[in-house]
């Protein structure tokens, strides 16, 4: 009985190196098996989507990269500037000139970087688009000015208003409030009559208005 239990002993230990393999082998066997079958059921469940998708409308499906989405969801929406004209139904205009002009009221030619909005005193003047009053301000000779700062450098400004009290400096406007009246209050520019004088700036440099507004004509 010994003897045959040594026999198997050293059977074993002669042939272990075999057996090992074996193992590995069946080992080895078994991973492979079992990837080729998660392999089919992978392409066996795309094959089904594509199949869906064909079924119905191939031309719906989104295929932008989702870098592109993401770009787009988290791209800020930038709303559009516009701007009204700051005084309705006025009779006439006087354009912006680079050039000097005569001054019927100063019987002197002299420059006239504004628009002038001829209309019935106590005509309401509206802010031309949304913005800050940046400051009210009354003077003898020039009248009421009120300027209204609009972001990104852009400014209006509203001169020979009646007065500046429908408005305060750091009050927030939008596009059509009424801050003043047209009068005469400007007196370098009485005898041309009631009207508003009207003007821009970008970046602190005056420009024409008609850049930013769009005239009716008269």
């Amino acid at each position: 009985m010994k003897n045959s239990q040594g026999k198997v002993k050293n059977f074993i230990k002669k042939n272990a190196i075999y057996f090992v393999l074996g193992l590995c082998v069946v080992a080895i066997g078994f991973s492979i098996v079992l990837a080729l079958t998660n392999k089919e059921e992978e392409n066996l469940i795309q094959s089904n989507i594509i199949n869906a998708v064909n079924e119905n409308d191939v031309s719906a499906v989104d295929t932008t990269p989702v870098e592109e989405i993401v770009e787009k969801e988290i791209k800020p929406t930038v709303k559009e500037i516009t701007y009204i004209l700051p005084v309705n139904n006025y009779t006439r205009i006087e354009d912006y000139s680079s050039t000097v002009v005569f001054n019927s009221t100063l019987k002197r030619y002299s420059s006239h970087q504004a628009v002038d909005f001829f209309a019935p005193e106590g005509t309401p003047v509206l802010a031309v688009t949304d913005g800050t009053i940046e400051s009210v301000e009354t003077t003898i000779l020039t009248g009421t000015t009120i300027v209204i700062n609009h972001g990104n450098g852009v400014k209006s400004i509203y001169n020979s208003l009646l007065d500046g009290d429908s408005v305060s400096v750091g009050q927030k406007v939008s596009q059509g409030n009424v801050i003043g009246e047209v009068s005469v209050s400007n007196r370098q520019e009485s005898k041309e009559g009631a009207h508003l004088h009207f003007s821009m700036m970008k970046d602190n440099q005056v420009v024409d208005p008609s850049n930013y507004l769009t005239f009716l004509e008269k």
